[in-house]
């Protein structure tokens, strides 16, 4: 890294682009090229390939070939609106149809996409923003600042899941300086906005937007979609990424069954498949495909209301956390691969607390606390759905350690889009699922009371809300870090949350199939869903 990039934390935020990236001691955040991907990283994860550009025949990507994919977690539900989506298959699609102005790299930290610059002021209270000229969209149409602003409106006017991401902006006072800028204009300072738009619900849309025909800047453009089922999307031959996409056109089939997406791969119907659980990796080893397992962020966390009895009671909440035995989880549903939680989110993020005493499973504590919360012999209902990899069974070995400590979990498994439709944000205990995301990114999605989109623990804590509101005004970064712990501490103690382990990536692949950049530490497979570097050899 250039010394001239670290130890600013005592400084204000130096702009964004795609040659000067902010970084600290404290963030060690990457620097990477004009329109690249992070250049690949160690990977702890095994078995699998190297850890640079996995490809078939050749190391030299090809052009032309269709790429068949046999993704899990969709439902009747899917929608191609990258605003607003909810399964791990809209997720995919997406990837392949839009671009948003920030990505994730493969380790886990923010870079510029379709940004080129995104430069605050001195107290972060303005930020510009700038896009590359002459992008057009899928239609034909030019994609230009007055599109990028009108994103950011349709985001808070519809209060989607991006409107608490983005902050208090003051949309009515920021403006379009030209057709490659815009200026975002905040009341108060935030100083997060580079790592907010990293989250996936920021896809740009052109004015006018309708998901039923959708137009981006994608490297694909939709051909059909049947939702449930399956999509066809080709090549954007005027991708604003030269030379991308290698490939003619993604075909990405819905397949909720994982013993159905092996046999699918290797009967030759598909050539990757997706969010595996430890079962395929020895059913695939061995083979003729690459079965490729890193760590990652992705997590499938247990949700306690905590409005609702008898998670109400911090002590029951506690009592659960007990109750897991975490490494016997991890070995039981993923083979050991993955790592253990500590009932704290995002483990990538540069400022994620490593003085918290791993909890660890204690049932004698756990029946005390129960105990005292007038909650023995406990009955609860778990509601689950198989929208990733590992989270039924996670379930079935919470439940069988639960009888330990006198507790009786009644698994209720539904159908994803039924989960979604009758269950998600309104039952007392139930199983959610996400990739790996920057700290307070999360925290303004999960945790803020009324103001967060995907709030299924319901937790409100005064004290949590306060100190998000300082964390994102402050720029100085081991300030913000510190404070940022505070959350973390708040969350551990009484928070909604059970965050078992932090789930491998797993991904299985034909050998024709290259492009697939390491590490994953997003937990979005394929390959981070970077659609635009895959190829066939």
């Amino acid at each position: 890294m250039n010394e001239d990039l670290v130890n600013e934390s005592q400084q204000p935020p130096e702009g964004w682009t795609r040659r000067r990236f902010l970084s600290t001691s404290a963030m060690g955040l990457a620097v990477v090229g004009v329109g690249g991907s992070l250049a690949a990283c160690s990977s702890s994860g095994t078995p699998g390939p190297t850890d640079t550009a996995s490809g078939g025949a050749s190391a030299t990507p090809k052009k032309g070939g269709t790429l068949r994919v046999g993704a899990s977690g969709g439902a009747t539900t899917d929608t191609l609106d990258p605003q607003n989506w909810a399964t791990a298959v809209d997720q995919l699609r997406n990837h392949q149809l839009f671009d948003t102005l920030v990505t994730l790299a493969p380790d886990g930290s923010p870079q510029l996409s379709l940004a080129t610059s995104i430069t605050p002021n001195s107290d972060a209270t303005e930020w510009t923003i700038k896009i590359p000229a002459d992008i057009t969209t899928h239609a034909g149409k030019p994609f230009t600042a007055d599109d990028v602003l009108y994103s950011f409106q349709r985001i808070v006017s519809n209060k989607y899941a991006g409107a608490a991401v983005l902050g208090p902006a003051d949309l009515k006072s920021s403006k379009v300086v030209d057709s490659t800028t815009v200026l975002l204009k905040y009341p108060t300072p935030y100083s997060i906005l580079v790592e907010s738009l990293s989250l996936d619900f920021f896809g740009m849309v052109p004015r006018g937007f309708d998901p039923k025909k959708p137009d981006g800047t994608g490297p694909f453009k939709y051909k059909t979609f049947t939702p449930g089922v399956e999509s066809t999307f080709v090549r954007n031959d005027n991708y604003w990424q030269s030379g991308k996409p290698y490939l003619d056109q993604v075909v990405t089939i819905n397949i909720n069954d994982e013993s159905a997406q092996v046999a699918g791969l290797q009967s030759g119907q598909f050539d990757v498949i997706t969010q595996l659980s430890a079962g395929s990796v020895a059913a695939l080893q061995g083979g003729e495909f690459t079965v490729d397992i890193q760590k990652s962020g992705g997590w499938v966390p247990f949700t306690m209301h905590t409005g609702l009895a008898p998670f109400s009671d911090v002590r029951v909440r506690q009592a659960f956390r007990l109750i897991v035995d975490r490494k016997q989880m991890l070995e039981q549903v993923f083979g050991g691969y993955g790592e253990v939680g500590n009932d704290v989110m995002s483990p990538f993020d540069p400022s994620y607390p490593t003085d918290l005493p791993q909890r660890e499973q204690d049932i004698a504590q756990a029946k005390s606390l129960l105990k005292a919360a007038g909650q023995e012999n406990l009955s609860v209902e778990m509601v689950t759905k198989p929208a990733t990899a590992g989270e039924v069974a996670m379930t079935q070995v919470f439940a069988t350690q639960a009888k330990d400590a006198g507790v009786n979990v009644k698994i209720t498994q539904q159908a994803v889009g039924d989960f979604y439709t009758t269950s998600y944000l309104k039952v007392p205990f139930a199983t959610d699922y996400g990739p790996s995301n920057l700290y307070l990114v999360n925290a303004a999605q999960l945790l803020l009371g009324d103001v967060s989109f995907f709030n299924a623990t319901h937790f409100n804590d005064p004290e949590y809300n306060s100190l998000y509101k300082t964390a994102i005004s402050t720029v100085d970064l081991p300030k913000r870090a510190d404070v940022i712990h505070q959350m973390a501490r708040i969350d551990y103690d009484r928070g909604g949350y059970i965050v078992p382990l932090f789930t491998p990536a797993i991904q299985a692949y034909t050998s024709k199939l290259g492009g697939i950049v390491k590490p994953c530490t997003t937990g979005l497979t394929p390959g981070n869903a970077d659609f635009a570097n895959f190829w066939l050899g």
